[in-house]
């Protein structure tokens, strides 16, 4: 069976703009500071505004059961978010809170499309995230539909790594109960299996802390 391909990691948009594309998001669109565990849009609210996270971090997610959370996104500084409800006008899929407190650029939707029929750099990292998410969300529902504890853990992990602009070792800043939910397991399962992937040497754990080199030994669990 072939070696499984390191995981390219997608740069945020931030972190990649021109500055005439960073002068051109920071004049059409307004920012807005987050509190911890404040809420930034409420799943079916009308998706009126493209965010773009200036620094701190934020989670999306979706509650199928009462008292039950299920995570479906992590996102960091320089990154946007909840792009595809915005361009086809339809509602926020999942709710959004910040993890810590968070600088938020919000662009609205009209400005969004004056923005992707006037700058062809814009139009390319929207598209890029496009396609990244796309990839991401198949590989994590052939995961989730019939993968081994290892394999949700370590798509996890990898869709992690993938998302931040840290150079690596990335230290994991989410709980192993977030994790768990990312993964659709129990939190006992979820650390049973990270001790394991530590053990292999596929990923370190310091002080409490996963620590990922790379993820080349995560990528082999998802060979089938």
């Amino acid at each position: 069976m072939p070696k499984a391909k390191s995981v390219q990691r997608v740069k945020p948009i931030l972190s990649i703009a021109s500055d005439e594309l960073k002068r051109v998001l920071a004049a059409y669109g307004h920012h807005r500071q987050y509190f911890p565990n404040e809420e930034l849009f409420a799943v079916g609210e009308n998706a009126e505004y493209l965010p773009i996270i200036i620094s701190g971090r934020v989670k999306m997610v979706q509650f199928p059961d009462p008292g039950k959370e299920v995570i479906i996104g992590i996102f960091g500084a320089g990154e946007m978010f909840a792009v595809p409800p915005v361009v086809d006008g339809d509602v926020y899929p999942a709710s959004a809170y910040a993890l810590e407190e968070s600088e938020i650029l919000l662009l609205h939707r009209d400005d969004v499309f004056k923005l992707l029929a006037e700058s062809p750099e814009f139009t390319l990292a929207v598209l890029n995230w496009m396609s990244s998410m796309l990839r991401q969300k198949t590989a994590l529902i052939r995961t989730l539909a019939g993968g081994s504890a290892e394999q949700r853990i370590a798509g996890v992990l990898i869709r992690l790594f993938s998302a931040s602009s840290d150079e690596p070792p990335l230290k994991i800043k989410l709980r192993r109960e977030d994790i768990a939910r990312m993964a659709g397991l129990t939190t006992e399962t979820a650390i049973r299996t990270i001790r394991h992937l530590a053990a292999i040497g596929d990923i370190r754990i310091e002080k409490g802390k996963i620590l990922i080199d790379s993820t080349d030994g995560l990528s082999a669990h998802l060979e089938s």
